[in-house]
């Protein structure tokens, strides 16, 4: 019998989702995403669960992103039906976002190793956001053709210093010293803590008050975070360089900017590498997506990201970019257009076009 692609379990007050592909670095999946959702709507209307963990089996990684290789196999199927179920699976897996960001109770992700994309989705709207020392975590959907897309245009906006904009368009991994210092973690935790983290909860005195156990869980993390001060945040060390680089009119700028800077900082080689090999068509789109969504509200951008990820699937290099790195794994995108100055408003804009 096959096991679930999502386990789940309660320890009294406690209740616990872990997402179980570890081979597949927990890469979400439509019934993931569907199994996901329909527990947590359960869990938020049940007065008996006071607070939610949501954290991943295997060593590896918490989640590795969306399983967006599944989605283009049916893309290049052919045929009527060819993104019904690319559709579906962002539609689940945004409403499942949203879900988390709007959860009535304490719900804390617990990450470890690999947290990309889809992963940062579901971390980004936790009340409570647990790194363990070691982790990766990046927006990679340039290499992919893509967009940062499940609310990466409201999470992204909200991270000081331009860093939002350096992880959207060039894929940067960074650390959960540089998480902590953006605001996109709330705690960070050593590795022998991880095994602690649920044990410890279970012990809490819970209330029926949502605050108070907000409270509670906020106190027993940080009881358990080391002692001995924030972690190391090459970022933070950087905050000058990409501040300026935040202030760029247009993607091709913000593309200048970043070569000269990497020649000066070696820091940031590996990002204007990944820029310039990434797709040109989505730098642009995000560019413009970031400009847009800023000030948006969570909803808001989310219904922005559907648009975006329907349009992205009938345009040309999403496909190509996600055979390329995930499916023939040849690494040898051909992206259309290929040339930065060849990406025209017309094109940029038609990824933001309800049903065209």
């Amino acid at each position: 019998m096959t096991e679930s692609a999502v386990l789940f379990s309660r320890n009294d007050a406690v209740a616990i989702a872990t997402l179980n592909r570890p081979k597949q670095l927990n890469a979400l999946t439509l019934e993931m995403c569907q199994l996901l959702g329909k527990q947590l709507h359960a869990w938020a209307n049940d007065e008996s669960v006071q607070c939610v963990v949501l954290n991943a089996a295997g060593e590896k990684g918490f989640c590795a992103g969306g399983d967006v290789a599944e989605v283009i196999r049916h893309l290049r199927a052919g045929g009527d039906d060819r993104y019904v179920y690319g559709d579906a699976f962002f539609t689940t897996e945004y409403a499942l976002d949203l879900l988390i960001h709007t959860f009535p109770k304490p719900i804390i992700a617990l990450s470890h190793g690999v947290c990309m994309g889809g992963g940062v989705g579901l971390i980004a709207g936790a009340s409570h956001r647990v790194f363990v020392e070691g982790s990766k975590i990046a927006m990679p959907e340039i290499h992919i053709g893509l967009f940062p897309d499940v609310g990466g245009g409201y999470f992204l906006n909200l991270l000081p210093d331009g860093i939002g904009a350096l992880m959207a368009l060039t894929g940067m991994i960074v650390t959960e010293g540089d998480a902590m210092h953006a605001g996109l973690a709330d705690f960070v935790i050593a590795p022998e803590q991880q095994s602690r983290v649920i044990d410890t909860l279970v012990t809490l005195d819970w209330t029926d008050d949502s605050v108070t156990n907000h409270s509670l869980v906020t106190d027993t993390l940080g009881a358990m975070e080391d002692v001995e001060g924030d972690p190391p945040s090459e970022l933070a060390a950087h905050a000058d360089a990409t501040r300026a680089l935040a202030t760029s009119a247009t993607v091709i700028e913000y593309r200048g900017a970043l070569n000269t800077l990497a020649t000066r900082e070696a820091y940031f080689a590996s990002a204007a590498k990944n820029l310039a090999q990434g797709s040109p068509t989505a730098a642009h789109v995000t560019f413009e997506y970031l400009r847009r969504a800023r000030g948006l509200a969570i909803d808001e951008v989310l219904a922005m990201d559907l648009v975006l990820a329907k349009q992205f699937q009938r345009h040309h290099d999403f496909s190509e970019g996600v055979r390329a790195l995930l499916i023939d794994k040849d690494r040898s995108p051909k992206w259309v257009p290929s040339g930065w100055h060849e990406i025209n408003d017309a094109l940029v804009n038609a990824h933001f076009e309800v049903g065209s």
